[in-house]
């Protein structure tokens, strides 16, 4: 599993006004990222397959600050974005772009949850 976004509480509010750019270019929203107690493990599909004893589940939350050119390369890469048709994508990533810009620093904060599973085999 890759890691999650999600905003924990005194986490980068950017991610939930950028609804509004999404809303502005036509779409019901991207869904804001939620906190990362929500993000759930497969720690019940571990135990019910039977072929795992010792199951240990750790959470890690990191933090990367992005410039607007950055995000929006990382924003090219997921399959959501990319599926959008051009012209709806380039002015998504234009409202993006313009409200990373406008922040002091040009910057975002982004927090990923890493989900680690580890088990001992029967």
């Amino acid at each position: 599993m890759e890691p999650r976004h999600v905003v924990p509480a005194g986490g980068d509010p950017i991610f939930l006004a950028m609804q509004e750019d999404y809303r502005a270019v036509g779409l019901a929203g991207d869904d804001p990222p939620g906190p990362p107690e929500d993000v759930p493990d497969f720690r019940e599909e571990i135990e019910a397959s039977g072929l795992f004893s010792e199951i240990v589940v750790r959470r890690h939350l990191f933090t990367r600050t992005y410039t607007a050119d950055e995000y929006i390369a990382l924003m090219e890469t997921a399959s959501d974005h990319r599926l959008l048709p051009d012209d709806v994508r380039e002015e998504l990533f234009r409202l993006k772009r313009r409200r990373i810009e406008a922040r002091p620093g040009g910057t975002v904060e982004m927090t990923h949850l890493a989900v680690l599973h580890v088990a001992r085999r029967r």
